[in-house]
């Protein structure tokens, strides 16, 4: 397969880049993954990069000179653009507008809701030592119990069938294995998350790697953070 143009600047300790890392397998795209080292030699804040992408974050998209960043929309961008000539990879971001609806509200959730509560009780602890906030650990507890409500009645997280949704809070939510944090009370959220892993073939290359990064950053940063779930 030659080279299509596409270019994916990302870091594996990101769950934002693992999603649409997810999400390229799952599209069965020729994208070319160039590994910004943020940690050490920050390179996201090199006048190269600062100059494509002001806000300097990863993953940023190229796509023969379309520069795109932010996950969730990278996400929704790739299937629209090469998903439609496939009606299984099409399914990813339905067009069907309610479906489509669904997904949507899903990604908001995740960003708005799960992710911002991930960060908002962990963040504290890993850059400034603070002690847990109870009241941060329950909402984050509530993010987790909504995931595990919406997936009583459906398969995957916004109707019967794989969606970029689940690519992104999947993504999320195994953030939270770098930190052991157990989710198994929350045995529906627990058994998706399981099936996930087996079911797709793709998992393991854009995940694990990546979770054990981000554990061995978070473990530098502070050894006692409190990594109580359920």
């Amino acid at each position: 397969m030659g080279w299509s143009g596409i270019e994916l600047y990302y870091t594996p300790g990101s769950p934002h880049c693992r999603a649409v890392l997810m999400c390229i397998k799952a599209l069965e795209l020729d994208v070319d993954l160039i590994k910004l080292d943020m940690y050490q030699k920050y390179e996201h804040k090199k006048p190269w990069f600062v100059k494509m992408n002001p806000q300097h974050t990863v993953p940023t998209l190229n796509d023969n000179e379309y520069i795109l960043w932010e996950s969730r929309a990278i996400l929704c961008y790739l299937v629209n653009k090469f998903g439609s000539s496939c009606p299984k990879k099409s399914q990813l971001y339905p067009t069907d507008p309610e479906m489509r609806a669904n997904v949507d509200r899903l990604l908001y959730f995740d960003t708005g809701t799960l992710y911002k509560n991930i960060v908002d009780y962990f963040h504290p602890q890993l850059m400034s030592g603070e002690e847990a906030d109870e009241r941060k650990a329950n909402a984050l507890k509530q993010s987790l119990e909504y995931i595990d409500l919406f997936l009583e009645k459906t398969s995957y997280c916004a109707g019967p069938q794989l969606t970029i949704a689940d690519f992104s809070i999947l993504a999320s939510v195994t953030q939270l294995e770098g930190m052991d944090y157990k989710i198994t009370a929350y045995q529906n959220l627990f058994a998706w998350v399981e099936k996930l892993k087996s079911e797709l073939p793709y998992y393991e290359d854009c995940n694990s790697a990546g979770i054990e990064m981000f554990r061995a950053w978070a473990k530098s940063k502070n050894k006692s953070y409190d990594s109580k779930g359920k």
